[in-house]
């Protein structure tokens, strides 16, 4: 009769997990967003949580959890238990470069998050002040080059995507600018708009809401091809080639999350960025999806990690401590 007991309760033991994995999700879903309402993270992630809803059966919700430059919100995922309820609406320029550029960043990235899936992409876009004597990137870069170091430009913070995209096109332009670092986009366009800025480096999903404003000049966006919905030339058009580092988003779960569970979130965040419906969405609002299972994903989050890092070394970008 012990044999029999013990033998039971270690099948129930045994059991228990795959039981719980095989009836998730049971409860709902919480997607944080590491920054403040409104930002690419937290826009892409809820674009997404409808679609999710309908096929995981469970209510999906975003809290944006700011501070710390993203690290408060990275911090509640990585100690979340790895059971699928608490997971990362991540990006490129929130857990890849930031861990080549800040040596007192405090997470690895392979250790501390398991990829789920890849979801869509942004590209940055080239904007000059109007009174710029300029039409076209070859016009500026003539221009420029003419006066070495003299412009600046606007990004949205040492280390950000905009900031490489923009040391991408000065590595490959030969034209030098100097670097003027904001903590947010809107203080970055207001002062390209009074003239105090000569050049920004923002997003697409800015530009998407600036495409009536004839008091700035777009002059180029750093992707292999056009963006349907924004009619802005890339840099490879204007004569730059190897400025096409879009930044991509992505959802990560916790260390030590199920391969069942992530596969299961994994399916579900392909199959909805595969509806045309969502497609269209994320186009409105400046983005493309680009919409990658973990299989597919976890590989490339590795392959992104080694080049940025050997971009921050090359040029010399790494925050001195």
């Amino acid at each position: 009769m012990f044999r029999l007991v013990l033998a039971l309760a270690l099948a129930a033991a045994l059991a228990s997990p795959a039981r719980a994995q095989d009836i998730y999700p049971s409860r709902q879903i919480t997607f944080i967003a590491p920054y403040s309402p409104g930002g690419a993270t937290d826009l892409v992630g809820r674009l997404l949580v409808d679609g999710l809803k309908a096929r995981l059966g469970q209510p999906v919700m975003v809290e944006n959890k700011p501070g710390g430059n993203g690290v408060t919100g990275m911090r509640e995922v990585v100690n979340a238990r790895p059971d699928g309820y608490t997971l990362l609406v991540g990006s490129v320029g929130g857990q890849v470069i930031p861990a080549a550029t800040f040596p007192a960043f405090p997470f690895d990235p392979v250790r501390d998050f398991t990829p789920v899936a890849r979801t869509a992409e942004w590209a940055a876009v080239m904007f000059a002040k109007k009174d710029l004597p300029i039409n076209s990137l070859r016009e500026f870069i003539d221009y420029a080059k003419a006066r070495p170091g003299q412009l600046n430009y606007g990004s949205s913070g040492y280390g950000s995507v905009a900031h490489l995209v923009a040391e991408v096109f000065m590595r490959q332009s030969g034209v030098a600018m100097q670097h003027v670092p904001y903590k947010g986009g809107g203080t970055s366009m207001n002062d390209l708009l009074s003239g105090s800025l000569d050049v920004l480096f923002s997003s697409s999903p800015v530009a998407i809401g600036q495409t009536s404003n004839k008091n700035l000049k777009m002059l180029a966006i750093a992707r292999p091809a056009r963006l349907a919905n924004l009619d802005v030339p890339t840099f490879a058009e204007g004569g730059v080639e190897g400025v096409d580092q879009t930044s991509w988003n992505c959802v990560l779960g916790p260390p030590g999350l199920p391969d069942a569970i992530r596969d299961r979130l994994s399916r579900a965040l392909v199959e909805v960025l595969q509806e045309p419906e969502t497609r269209e969405r994320l186009r409105k609002v400046g983005f493309e999806a680009i919409p990658a299972d973990a299989a597919t994903f976890a590989p490339f989050f590795r392959d992104e990690l080694a080049r940025w890092a050997a971009f921050v070394k090359e040029r010399g970008l790494m925050e001195k401590q």
